[in-house]
């Protein structure tokens, strides 16, 4: 007969900890150990920090908070983590041996390595701000080429141009012969408007590979952003010939940028029929598709692409669910509107893109208080975000 293991909180607790990292709320001290247990990584800088060590005495574990204050100037990291996870019978030993050869061999690794990786997974999570406050970290250690190329590469998808294009030149000057630093840098400088410092660079890229799709698109890039559209929709078409329309992540790029050249000019018939021509039918397509239906007017067809978007998408993220919320939401359909957005807070609740429209559609609703509280958690959540990036620097 098997014994029964009691959990170390007897009482209810309907106050959780959510973890910054992953948004993963926690309500007993056993799910913070299965948490840090399969993503260590995620948790190594919250499992032992004063939010978390404050929750755990205000359980009525104040013996564990103890533990945990003392566990705080413990080094290595591995062992640290261990003891962490042992503070209650909960893990056997041998699961507890196969996590810790994972973990010596990544602390093995320089300290900048490990903060590159971690700032290369949120980057691949599309978490940006996060890999930006990694990778800032990452440069105390050591100013390389690839750290600064990552770091460039995240300033664009927030649209910070200046400090995009500050990071690649100085990646650039340590690495001069790497073409994908080359390119970004291009990139940068076309979006950040120095067209000049992007012409020469393109005749470097150029003389290195003149057959490079990229630079076609590239110069396609820079005609887009001086409002040039007729030229732009040439270089574009010519990158896709580059390319040989080979099913890949660039063309669907390409055939995107050519549909928002299109939006641009308003001719939304043109947009589809350029759309039409990606080899891939994917998630991305169709929430492209629906981005021209909204655009045109037709909110219908722009939920029925939106929809069948999220059938395309295995993992389906909180940004497709809020923007199926937002377009429900100019249908007047306020209850599949909030079905929607409540699907993407329990995907992503610290997602502030998720945050706002919720608030745009409690605002809808007349729900004034609620829409206040969601305008306060985004202005906190930058501030803290700010907080990092400048703690980081």
């Amino acid at each position: 007969m098997n014994n029964l293991q009691l959990c170390i909180s007897q009482q209810i607790n309907t106050t959780p900890f959510a973890f910054k990292t992953t948004g993963v709320r926690v309500y007993t001290f056993e799910e913070v150990l299965y948490h840090v247990f399969h993503h260590w990584r995620d948790s190594a800088d919250e499992f032992l920090s004063d939010g978390m060590i404050k929750w755990v005495g205000e359980l009525g574990h104040s013996y564990l908070a103890s533990k945990m204050k003392e566990l705080k100037k413990k080094e290595p990291f591995t062992a640290k983590i261990l003891d962490f996870l042992r503070l209650a019978d909960y893990f056997a030993e041998n699961e507890l041996s196969g996590l810790k050869t994972e973990l010596e061999k990544w602390e093995h690794r320089r300290d900048w390595e490990k903060l590159k990786e971690r700032g290369d997974w949120y980057a691949q999570k599309s978490d940006p701000y996060k890999a930006i406050s990694l990778y800032r970290r990452a440069l105390q250690y050591e100013e390389n080429a690839a750290i600064l190329n990552n770091l460039g590469v995240q300033y664009l998808r927030l649209s910070g141009t200046q400090e995009a294009l500050s990071c690649l030149t100085r990646a650039l000057s340590l690495e001069p012969k790497n073409f994908d630093i080359l390119l970004h840098y291009i990139e940068a400088a076309i979006l950040n408007g120095s067209f000049d410092k992007a012409a020469k660079a393109i005749k470097k890229a150029y003389a290195q590979n003149p057959n490079c799709a990229d630079i076609a698109f590239l110069l396609g890039l820079m005609s887009h952003e001086q409002k040039d559209f007729t030229t732009a929709l040439a270089y574009y078409k010519k990158a896709l010939e580059q390319d040989n329309l080979s099913p890949g992540d660039s063309v669907q790029h390409y055939i995107h940028k050519a549909v928002d050249v299109h939006l641009q000019m308003r001719s939304y018939e043109k947009a589809l029929e350029a759309l039409a021509k990606s080899p891939q039918k994917n998630a991305a397509h169709y929430a492209k598709e629906a981005e021209i239906h909204a655009a045109w007017g037709d909110i219908s067809k722009a939920i029925k692409s939106m929809t069948t978007a999220l059938k395309n998408e295995t993992e389906a993220g909180a940004v497709f669910y809020a923007k199926l919320a937002a377009y429900h939401r100019l249908d007047y359909d306020t209850k599949n509107a909030e079905k929607a957005i409540k699907k993407a807070i329990s995907l992503e609740p610290e997602n502030n893109l998720v945050r706002l429209e919720n608030a745009r559609i409690k605002k809808g609703l007349g729900r004034t208080r609620e829409y206040q509280k969601a305008l306060a958690d985004i202005l906190k959540s930058f501030k803290e975000t700010y907080r990092d990036s400048a703690s980081a620097k």
